[in-house]
């Protein structure tokens, strides 16, 4: 895959859940820090485009038109996601593809770090807000 810049990071969500893509392709929250598994490349596509793929897993994290999270082991458009960097410094991403009822579709963990389907999210509701933590 073609792509500008590359950040390794661990996304933080702010109800305490960092996102994991496991081996299988699996998409949840763990609160492992040190999971192998919640490793991400998040890649620079277009200018605020980014493609977020698991290092250790190798999968792309993707949403369909129901807003449901997944993973892809090839990159296509449902992996494209808008990054917006927020006032409170944590960033969200939304489907560059889909949308739902004119409003965006964000990728969001919900209390017990199990995903948000993106129809029931916005961008305002903690479960959308993401903290780009660097890999120590």
């Amino acid at each position: 895959m073609e792509g500008g810049d590359i950040r390794v990071r661990r996304l933080f969500c702010r109800t305490q859940w960092y996102l994991r893509i496991d081996k299988r392709g699996k998409v949840k929250g763990t609160q492992e820090m040190k999971n192998s598994y919640n490793i991400m490349e998040i890649r620079t596509v277009a200018v605020g485009i980014v493609a977020i793929k698991g290092v250790e897993s190798e999968y792309y994290l993707a949403m369909n038109k129901e807003g449901k999270l997944y993973a892809k082991k090839e990159c296509n458009e449902d992996c494209n996601f808008k990054e917006l960097i927020l006032e409170n410094h944590y960033n969200t991403y939304a489907s560059a593809k889909w949308t739902h009822n004119g409003g965006e579709m964000f990728v969001a963990l919900n209390q017990k770090g199990v995903p948000v389907r993106g129809k029931k999210t916005k961008k305002e509701q903690k479960t959308a807000h993401f903290l780009p933590m660097a890999i120590t």
